[in-house]
């Protein structure tokens, strides 16, 4: 086995995605705060949900701000725009139109920084080598789960909920500041500047991209519910505590993406997205029968094998071939796509749980993402590679 070399700047933007997203992990327990001031299931998720719908809706607007400006400059001005939101939160008394607004320009801060990271990402390295890319920087958004969760629920019962977020502002101030320092040699574009690129609408008629689209969107959706109410359901129960699940499906997700991109040669293939999906499906069914933390803990365990398979790969695919006038486009697709999920996935589960309870909404989430991951899949083997 021939092991895969990471281009120079990949692990800079690697830290950069850790550190900053270790900020957005702690606040994971938001759900916490907002239901000790009151909030009802629905309310929870409707605020969960506003931090990616403003993400969803401003992406579009980052790829265009990638197409014009510095790939650099427009990720300082979204970390810059999360540490002035995440300050804010102390001074939330209650779920009125404040908080709304801190939530709708926290996803708007981070939609611009990630999408910026992610540009220079896939501009360093090449085609055959970006998955493997990916999956090394997206380990970023798992490997804080292994401490954060545990460290917010101390940190919440020990100390109250300010000092909460004051580490959740501390951990938003490093990365801006290691962001202002750092030096990163991105290549210009190597077709002709003067070449036309496809709009967004051409691009979304392809039904190869729209196909990755809407398996990322199925995607997503399972895995906020399960990051946003998964401390609920471990809180409703005195001896359960929702890290186990957070640190289980972090390893899990960070030891595939790290070991299995450097080492198996058929990573990157599209064979591998089914049997991701039915190993989310799988874990999210393990969370319903979940009666104590062992339980709890596999189910992440299985829940993150699929989570590193999944985000490495479909966002390889989606820029295989494109031009690299089209690559902030194509991303800021891709991108939309996740927020969007990470949106209506809370925003559903709560109406759902405060209808049925939370345990039954485990189980039903997991049957929808099985049955429309398997018919997207059926349905585009061919244009997307599943099939031989």
């Amino acid at each position: 086995m021939k092991k895969k070399k990471l281009a120079p700047g990949i692990l800079t933007i690697h830290f950069l995605i850790l550190i900053s997203y270790s900020s957005i992990t702690i606040l994971t327990l938001l759900s916490l705060f907002f239901e000790h001031l009151g909030g009802s299931p629905r309310r929870i998720g409707f605020l969960m949900s506003l931090f990616s719908f403003a993400a969803f809706l401003s992406r579009p607007f980052g790829g265009w701000l990638l197409n014009k400006f510095n790939a650099r400059k427009i990720m300082i001005a979204g970390l810059l725009l999360m540490l002035v939101m995440t300050s804010l939160y102390p001074f939330i008394q209650e779920l009125n139109w404040f908080a709304v607004f801190i939530r709708i320009f926290h996803g708007l801060g981070f939609s611009i920084f990630v999408l910026a990271a992610l540009w220079i990402t896939v501009s360093l390295v090449r085609e055959e080598e970006r998955a493997y890319a990916i999956g090394v920087v997206s380990t970023g958004f798992m490997l804080p789960l292994l401490v954060f969760p545990f460290l917010g629920e101390e940190v919440i019962q020990r100390f109250g909920f300010l000092y909460f977020f004051l580490c959740a502002i501390f951990l938003s101030v490093i990365p801006l500041v290691y962001a202002l320092f750092i030096k990163l040699d991105i290549p210009r574009y190597s077709e002709d500047s003067k070449t036309k690129s496809a709009g967004y609408l051409l691009l979304l008629k392809q039904k190869r991209i729209y196909l990755i689209l809407l398996l990322t969107l199925v995607f997503e959706i399972g895995l906020s519910s399960c990051l946003i109410f998964v401390p609920l359901l471990a809180h409703g129960e005195s001896l359960m505590r929702s890290g186990y699940y957070y640190t289980f499906l972090a390893l899990s997700a960070v030891f595939v993406r790290v070991i299995g991109g450097r080492y198996l040669r058929f990573w990157g293939s599209p064979k591998l997205i089914l049997p991701a999906f039915c190993l989310i499906s799988g874990g999210g069914l393990l969370i319903f029968l979940s009666l104590n933390n062992f339980l709890l803990g596999a189910s992440g365990l299985i829940y993150g094998i699929g989570v590193g398979i999944l985000y490495p790969h479909l966002s390889a695919l989606i820029v295989r071939g494109v031009t690299s006038m089209e690559r902030g486009k194509v991303l800021s697709l891709f991108t939309s796509s996740v927020d969007l999920g990470f949106a209506l996935g809370p925003l559903f589960f709560g109406w759902i749980y405060q209808s049925i309870g939370i345990r039954p909404s485990f189980a039903l989430f997991s049957a929808f993402i099985f049955l429309s991951s398997l018919g997207l899949i059926l349905w585009g083997r061919k244009t997307i590679g599943v099939a031989s």
